[in-house]
């Protein structure tokens, strides 16, 4: 039986597109923020509804989003980091600090290079 990799090549990729564009990455923008992200509860769901796709289309039964679900903090985050690193992109993280009248705010933004 062939792998998952070589038997859904096409599928694996229409869920990575999909994850993609829930994401907003695009040809003009690489990166998304964490806080707009944690704040954004529909993407947020609309990124785990993909589990059954990735489930099916990917090798993942050792993935922390699944094998340890109760535990993971942010199952949707550890699901893009392991279907971006599988379909052999790079994924990386910056802090950022922002300043404001009354504050310093800091987030994190992650950049996503095929």
């Amino acid at each position: 039986m062939p792998k998952k990799v070589e038997q859904f090549a096409n599928e694996r990729i229409q869920v990575l597109n999909q994850m993609l564009q829930i994401l907003g990455i695009n040809e003009q923008n690489n990166m998304f923020s964490l806080h707009k992200l944690d704040g954004d509860i529909n993407k947020q769901n609309e990124i785990i509804g993909l589990e059954d796709d990735i489930k099916k289309y990917f090798l993942c039964g050792e993935w922390t989003c699944f094998k340890k679900k109760d535990s993971c903090k942010r199952r949707w985050l550890s699901m893009i980091k392991y279907v971006v690193k599988d379909m052999g992109y790079q994924m990386t993280s910056s802090n950022i600090v922002s300043k404001s009248d009354d504050y310093n705010h800091t987030g994190t933004i992650y950049f996503i290079q095929g």
